[in-house]
């Protein structure tokens, strides 16, 4: 039956789109739609009241239509500042103030690993709690806990933390369920201390063992990648946290954009063919968000890293029909900073199309994005818009509520 109605709610999204464009209200929209939904009860052989979906589709679209009003009325009552900030995960323990929480609302943080290290599961919890009191929009609190080398939990002084196997074992082993298991057990571990954001899972296909992703890559096979990402998605959208596909247009054999400027030269065939894949799995899987890397993509863009580049990110928007939020990866790294300031490339990040950025220096980030906005490069309606993803993401997390 859930089935049935995924398939009938599909219809009805198109065909409801499509008749929104003659002005019709929401009654005559699903009026006209009860043909085809009589027709793919019938395909189906199934016997469903037509009243029944008509009014569960009613329902739907008047929830979301509260819900949209709902957040278009708090960004209403954003400030600028508050606007600008809630697009930004602060990396950069000085900018982490009760006072910039409180003023400026910004839209998450994250943790590394000395924010775990020779703490209790206590201890980080009550800090997460701490930071949450000070916010009227609650922070996406963020880790990078992929596993492997990647553990930023393993500082940790509770005896039985758990170790976490990194990608590449588990996608050698082609074991799904001990995959399912080991993000169940990432998840539960992440919600006892208040973490509600992890940016995973790693999307990126690898074969050359001696290439920086090797071992923070499930493999080098697409269809293994592939599987590994929609599992672990699909996983962490039951568990209720927020998931991240990384790093778009997929890393592939380069090197580390830590330390210098990266052109990747392949065609666009070849990400089809290959890079694209597992991204599309975690999409289709509920992915939450895109993280776009620094790699020069030169099949789209020749001139800017792909995080950079308004090319790339219409590509993704519209190749992938990817409507959620897109986050550049940490701005503080050389493939960025050989070429701009912070400061510049925080505005540069919006201008290109990004939602939301990593401040790794909370003032410039923001001096960034203001200059941006005030050159024209960005517009207040581009920036409300992506201040909508993001508190329409808390929203489905249960992070905000409408009470």
């Amino acid at each position: 039956m859930k089935k049935i109605l995924l398939f009938v709610f599909l219809i009805l999204g198109v065909v409801v789109f499509l008749q929104w464009q003659s002005g019709l209200g929401i009654g005559s929209r699903v009026a006209f739609c009860e043909p085809f939904i009589v027709k793919t009860m019938n395909l189906q052989g199934k016997k469903v009241s037509v009243e029944r979906i008509r009014e569960s589709v009613l329902l739907k679209m008047e929830q979301e239509r509260i819900q949209e009003e709902f957040l278009d009325s708090c960004i209403a009552k954003m400030t600028m500042d508050q606007k600008l900030s809630q697009l930004m995960i602060l990396t950069n323990e000085k900018d982490i103030t009760e006072q910039n929480l409180r003023q400026l609302q910004p839209g998450g943080i994250i943790f590394f690993g000395v924010d775990f290290k020779g703490k209790t599961k206590e201890m980080v919890s009550q800090r997460v709690n701490t930071l949450q009191s000070f916010m009227k929009y609650p922070l996406l609190v963020g880790v990078d806990e992929e596993g492997g080398d990647v553990s930023r939990v393993s500082g940790l002084l509770d005896n039985g933390i758990p170790v976490f196997e990194c990608a590449r074992e588990l996608g050698n082993k082609k074991d799904w369920n001990a995959v399912k298991e080991e993000t169940v057990t990432k998840a539960e571990l992440l919600q006892l201390m208040g973490i509600n954001v992890n940016f995973d899972p790693v999307a990126d296909v690898v074969t050359e063992r001696m290439a920086y992703m090797y071992m923070r890559s499930a493999g080098g096979d697409a269809g293994v990648v592939s599987q590994y990402v929609k599992t672990v998605t699909e996983t962490m959208e039951e568990e209720n946290i927020i998931s991240c596909l990384k790093h778009f247009p997929g890393y592939g054999n380069n090197g580390n954009t830590h330390r210098s400027y990266i052109q990747d030269a392949r065609s666009l065939d070849s990400f089809k063919q290959v890079d694209f894949l597992p991204f599309e799995a975690g999409l289709q899987a509920g992915a939450d968000m895109v993280m776009v890397s620094h790699l020069v993509m030169s099949a789209v863009d020749k001139e800017r890293p792909a995080s950079l580049s308004s090319k790339v990110h219409e590509y993704l928007r519209n190749e992938f029909q990817f409507d959620g939020v897109v986050i550049a990866d940490d701005l503080n790294m050389q493939a960025v900073l050989s070429q701009m300031t912070l400061e510049e490339a925080s505005g540069a990040a919006f201008a290109a199309g990004n939602d939301m950025i990593f401040s790794a220096d909370f003032p410039a980030s923001l001096k960034g994005a203001k200059k941006a906005l005030a050159e024209g490069r960005i517009t207040e309606e581009q920036i409300d818009h992506s201040v909508k993803r993001v508190l329409r993401m808390k929203m489905k997390h249960n992070l905000i509520t409408m009470d």
